[in-house]
């Protein structure tokens, strides 16, 4: 929006004629944004619409907003799934402790298991299917 303007800046008086419901919305809204006064709130509208209006394209005009709105989004995504991967992990190792203490493997047959997994994982997508685990074991 325009810059805010000196306050001791001279500003004439002209009126303006609108109709009752459109003063009453004024007023409110107004109120509502915490201005100190209606004609606080038209010269905010009226840069606003002047600024809309000479916009090349509206999609100019609303992306800071619809980026401010997806940003807080994507955030809010992001810590959801670290949350989520960080549950994920902890059971991963548990279960990894678990299968260790009770299996005697050396590091070749670690090393060895470890490639079969990442070969299944890339054939089936990441899926996991412990029944069909179990049917080959």
């Amino acid at each position: 929006m325009a810059e805010k303007r000196n306050i001791n800046e001279p500003m004439p008086s002209k009126g303006v004629r609108l109709r009752t419901d459109q003063w009453e919305m004024c007023d409110r809204m107004y109120e509502k944004l915490g201005l100190e006064s209606r004609n606080d709130f038209i010269r905010d509208a009226v840069d606003f619409y002047i600024e809309w209006l000479e916009r090349d394209k509206a999609e100019k005009f609303i992306t800071p907003a619809l980026e401010s709105v997806i940003d807080g989004k994507l955030k809010d995504t992001e810590e959801r799934l670290a949350r989520i991967l960080f549950k994920l992990a902890v059971g991963q190792n548990m279960s990894a402790h678990l299968l260790c203490s009770q299996f005697e493997l050396d590091d070749r047959e670690v090393e060895d298991l470890r490639q079969s997994c990442v070969r299944e994982l890339k054939m089936t997508n990441g899926t996991i299917d412990t029944v069909s685990i179990m049917r080959k074991s």
